[in-house]
């Protein structure tokens, strides 16, 4: 230590101060320059607009934008051009094709200092196909009302109708409803005598029942019933 102490102090002080800055860090060439990698993947479907941007602290940075594409063996990379926007970081792509698939990354040079964005991948997908009928899940409530309104009444007004047309026509040729008397006058047009012709066979083939009280026990022998 004490070694160090007398060469700092044969040193100039202009040559003293550059040795604390370098010791501290806070020369231009300390200050690193930082790119924030960004989303990881994009998906986008055909046709769409999409829009890359590069952030990075640089001031004075030229920003170029490459398109890596994934072959069978290697990820070759192809320049796009320089980037766009006020510090040079965006890149735009205004109509979306098949071909615009892959890694998209922006190269950021600060004079001395180059580095580039970890990339975006770019995912390119087909259109989703439109719906026959499309249209809102309010709109398609409000139909299925209407198509059970229109049943119900499908149902019951050709129901209402043949009542009606039925009783028009029993009121037209004079036809009254039956009632609780006819229904009870099951026997009507029945001869009465015919009724005990099966009573008077039953009868003739056997005695008639006699009063005990007035007959003899040694005389007559009594009919079971």
């Amino acid at each position: 230590m004490p070694g160090i102490l007398e060469v700092l102090r044969t040193l100039p002080a202009a040559t003293f101060l550059l040795f604390l800055l370098s010791e501290a860090c806070l020369g231009p060439g300390c200050q690193a320059l930082t790119v924030e990698g960004g989303p990881p993947s994009l998906t986008v479907s055909m046709g769409d607009e999409v829009r890359f941007n590069c952030v990075h602290d640089g001031k004075t940075s030229n920003v170029t934008w490459w398109h890596i594409l994934q072959g069978n063996h290697t990820w070759t990379p192809m320049f796009l051009g320089d980037g766009l926007g006020p510090k040079g970081g965006e890149w735009f792509i205004s109509k979306v094709n098949k071909s615009h698939g892959g890694l998209y990354r922006c190269q950021v040079n600060d004079g001395t200092v180059l580095k580039h964005s970890c990339g975006t991948y770019l995912r390119v997908r087909e259109p989703l196909p439109r719906p026959f009928l499309d249209m809102g899940e309010g709109t398609k409530n409000r139909i299925i009302t209407a198509e059970g309104i229109i049943l119900l009444f499908c149902a019951v007004v050709p129901g209402t109708l043949l009542l009606f047309r039925k009783r028009w026509q029993n009121e037209k040729f004079g036809l009254d409803m039956p009632d609780d008397y006819e229904d009870e006058n099951l026997y009507e047009g029945l001869n009465l005598d015919d009724c005990s012709m099966y009573e008077d066979i039953s009868r003739g083939l056997q005695g008639t029942y006699q009063d005990v009280g007035s007959l003899h026990i040694g005389d007559v022998q009594l009919e079971k019933p």
